[in-house]
């Protein structure tokens, strides 16, 4: 589902499993509802976007198709292909519409344990061996595969540029923005259990617990050409930033110079915008602590102040350091 607008040009269809595989907006949730069923995605649905309860028919042959029906006339859910934007785009993208004859969908559940219907996370950032991105979806879910983690962020802390995570265990909550920890870039490696009921009618959340902002839609160029489908979040050089690496590599939230919307799905965090405002904020685990013992050997890596500068490139030792606190691969430790 592209947006919220109330038309069916708001429903998008794509073709081949690999563009929709990491697509949280691929994921419907049929609900029964008084009078039919509700299509529900991306915190909204089939009856808030066309005001009519769908029905279902069973064809037999392992496709259904859906249906409203107002003032006696039945109008049938199909699929057309849309004028594409760019030519190797094309038949590509499909609109749903009233007036095809293409009616007939297959409805296939989807699973962790499928190797063609399953839900997986499509890493963008790699720091050492493990892969990383900001995910939020309107379902709720837990890990299927291994070696996956999720985190919030607890404190933006400008002064210090850092971004302190803190692991999130169990399910996460519908609509809460994270970042997703995998061990591997392949989304069929990092399966999710999709683990009940979608939030509906909702944005996803924020709290003064995880200062993470999520958006459901990126939806800036509209396939049909036209505008009231628009449903974006414009990036905001100077006060926003996205997850990235800094120069050395580590994981951290950065500014971008290119980007021009928050992409679908994903998080970012904000600044205040000043002209002292971090361009790079290192992620760092606060629930790590301060080790209380001289570090006389540390795992190779860079090593900061707290205050973000660099004072050590690739060390295994802080004999050339004063005492103090700094941060080494995400953690503080203390040298006296």
């Amino acid at each position: 589902m592209q947006t919220t607008d109330a038309d069916l040009n708001a429903l998008q269809t794509v073709l081949g499993f690999e563009e929709v595989e990491s697509d949280p907006a691929s994921v419907i949730y049929i609900k029964k509802i008084s009078g039919g069923y509700d299509l529900q995605a991306q915190g909204t649905g089939s009856y808030k976007i066309v005001g009519y309860a769908l029905q279902m028919t069973d064809f037999g042959d392992g496709t259904y198709g859906a249906y409203a029906v107002s003032n006696t006339v039945r109008k049938n859910l199909g699929d057309v292909a849309i004028s594409p934007i760019a030519s190797e785009e094309k038949n590509k993208y499909g609109s749903v519409v009233t007036n095809s004859s293409l009616i007939a969908w297959y409805v296939k559940p989807v699973s962790s344990d499928s190797e063609d219907n399953y839900f997986g996370i499509k890493p963008t950032i790699q720091v050492g061996d493990k892969y990383y991105t900001t995910f939020v979806a309107c379902f709720p879910f837990t890990f299927a595969s291994e070696g996956m983690k999720a985190y919030a962020i607890e404190t933006v802390n400008e002064e210090k540029a850092m971004a302190v995570y803190k692991e999130l265990t169990g399910t996460i909550e519908p609509g809460t923005p994270v970042i997703i920890e995998c061990s591997s870039n392949d989304p069929k490696n990092n399966k999710l259990n999709i683990a009940g009921d979608p939030a509906y009618g909702e944005k996803p959340l924020t709290s003064a617990g995880n200062q993470l902002k999520g958006v459901y839609f990126c939806h800036y160029q509209d396939l049909a050409y036209d505008s009231k489908h628009l449903d974006a979040v414009q990036y905001n050089r100077n006060t926003m930033r996205v997850l990235g690496k800094a120069a050395d590599g580590s994981l951290a939230f950065v500014k971008s110079n290119s980007l021009e919307y928050v992409p679908a799905n994903t998080a970012y965090i904000t600044v205040s915008g000043t002209v002292l405002s971090p361009n790079t904020l290192l992620v760092v685990d606060e629930t790590a602590g301060i080790t209380n013992k001289v570090a006389d050997k540390v795992q190779p890596g860079n090593v900061y102040t707290l205050q973000g500068i660099k004072v050590a490139e690739n060390a295994t030792s802080l004999d050339n350091l004063n005492k103090g606190v700094y941060i080494i691969n995400g953690h503080k430790v203390v040298k006296k």
